[in-house]
């Protein structure tokens, strides 16, 4: 009798034991289900809805209790007639795995799903392609756009092969203007539009200048058909062109401008030897007619094509709260007939940009003592003034950081360093101790969130940034009171792994901390 009840009670606690067993055993899976990033439902042979995940809700706009033992198309009537119900039944009928997109009007979503059997029912995943379909459908619009903006164009464009130079695709425009049919365009190759003695410097300009994802601009020469040259400010950017690694290029004729600027610069030849040993903006001020004379400074330097411009010109392009100082500057010298300017001030490019320049000048008097005319030297000095900005900038940071370490730190470190020294005694009360490890607890939260402060100011150092990680992680498990193995386990990695993050022994790439941000249901961004 004594036996019998012996086993009875060894069975009691042995069913116990494996139902605690089955119940830890679904609470992992249930987790690492609410844990995908994907939507995830399963039903039965029946059509009932036996599991709905929280994306899944969160996708669908449906709570789980809303759906969990329903018939999953009396509650998705919409999907019948759509590749839903069809290939789900296939996956179930011939028993095998099916992948698909399909959009689902009531919710105005796009979707990729992955459905399988599973058991006596079936599985599916499902995440939210919206915004791949939208960007695709934009991607083709652009495609008609730039179809039309090419061929339409009034300006000559073609694309090459920036491999072999040969032409791709030309518009309109460049078979007007240079007299070859579309077809003889697309047998030839860029080299053929230009002279032979200009080859050299075409290749040159296709080694150097032409870069994957940059734009260029240069003036060359092109030969038309029946032989005649033509000067041409061509503009160009790299693209992907029907598989081909190509360049879009858009050449504006230019010819009578050159001609001009040729003409001009034979009256000029000397003063562009001259410049030409400097790499500043070199100019000649007229003070008489109000003309400025510039070499070619002007053009690689700020981007103008023209050397000549009026004063007004170069007055409009002072920054209008430098314009001021620089000229009452200038009106003081001529005044005071001294002949040597200095002045720094900010000067617009032709982007719309603005440098700095260091501009320093002499002022030629004529016999009656009257400034006729002024040449000066503007360099750019933009980088050293960024330097210097950012140089200021680091020292202030450093300060901050100085005044944090000296000032803040030294508190809850003291109360630290005093606590645990208390807690070493050994004749402490249990409330003492229990009341001193609140507080040691308190001193260590108020030195984390310094260092986090610290941290925070020190903005261009990478291993700070995989230490605000680490901190980041280590409080959020601490908040929710998980262990380093739960957290591991949940993310499917090794604990090692998740144990080097903590310690911020290896970085976290990106996709890793999408799902790390869905766990704990945070933005990604306050982990970063």
């Amino acid at each position: 009798m004594h036996a019998d009840k012996s086993l009875g009670n060894h069975s009691d606690a042995d069913e116990r034991n494996y139902k605690l067993q089955l119940r830890e055993y679904q609470k992992r899976i249930s987790n690492i289900l609410e844990s995908f990033t994907d939507g995830f439902f399963e039903v039965d042979q029946d059509w009932i809805v036996t599991y709905f995940n929280k994306e899944a809700e969160r996708l669908l706009s449906l709570s789980r209790t809303e759906i969990i033992g329903q018939n999953l198309w009396q509650v998705f009537r919409e999907a019948i007639p759509l590749r839903f119900y069809s290939e789900y039944h296939r996956a179930v009928k011939e028993n095998v795995s099916v992948r698909f997109e399909e959009y689902f009007p009531p919710k105005d979503l796009w979707v990729e799903v992955a459905a399988f059997p599973s058991g006596q029912g079936l599985s599916v995943y499902f995440k939210d392609i919206t915004e791949r379909k939208k960007a695709l459908e934009l991607l083709n619009q652009e495609k008609q756009k730039y179809s039309e903006l090419f061929n339409f164009s009034p300006v000559p464009q073609w694309v090459y092969d920036l491999d072999t130079g040969r032409f791709l695709d030309v518009n309109e425009a460049a078979v007007s203007q240079y007299g070859y049919q579309r077809e003889e365009f697309l047998n030839m190759n860029i080299r053929d539009i230009r002279l032979p003695e200009d080859i050299p410097s075409l290749e040159r300009i296709l080694t150097e200048d032409v870069k994957a994802g940059a734009h260029s601009k240069s003036y060359v020469r092109h030969k038309k058909k029946d032989g005649e040259l033509i000067y041409a400010l061509v503009e160009g950017n790299s693209i992907s062109f029907e598989g081909y690694n190509a360049r879009l290029v858009m050449a504006i004729d230019r010819t009578k401008e050159v001609m001009a600027e040729n003409s001009m610069a034979e009256s000029i030849a000397r003063f562009d030897i001259v410049s030409k040993a400097t790499s500043d903006a070199i100019w000649d001020w007229d003070i008489v007619s109000g003309t400025i004379v510039w070499n070619q400074g002007i053009r690689g330097i700020f981007g103008y094509r023209q050397t000549t411009y009026s004063e007004a010109w170069w007055m409009s392009k002072v920054h209008p709260d430098d314009l001021e100082l620089v000229t009452s500057q200038m009106n003081r010298l001529i005044e005071k007939k001294k002949q040597r300017l200095k002045v720094s001030y900010r000067f617009q490019c032709a982007d719309g940009e603005y440098k700095n320049v260091l501009d320093r000048a002499f002022i030629i008097f004529n016999k009656e003592e009257e400034a006729v005319r002024m040449i000066g030297s503007m360099q750019d000095i933009t980088d050293q003034i960024k330097q210097m900005k950012e140089i200021e900038a680091q020292n202030n940071r450093l300060r901050q950081i100085s005044w944090i370490q000296s000032h803040k730190v030294r508190g809850p470190l003291a109360r630290i360093i005093g606590l645990a020294s208390l807690m070493s005694e050994e004749t402490l009360s249990s409330n003492e101790k229990t009341e001193f490890a609140g507080d040691l607890k308190h001193a260590a939260y108020e030195l984390d969130k310094v260092v986090e402060e610290i941290v925070d100011r020190t903005e261009y150092d990478h291993n700070l940034k995989i230490t605000v990680i680490a901190l980041n992680l280590r409080n959020l498990r601490i908040l929710k009171g998980w262990t380093q193995k739960q957290v591991a386990e949940w993310l499917q990695i090794p604990l090692q792994k998740y144990l080097k993050w903590e310690h911020a022994d290896t970085d976290i790439d990106y996709l890793m901390l999408l799902q790390i941000a869905h766990l704990y249901e945070i933005p990604v961004i306050e982990l970063m």
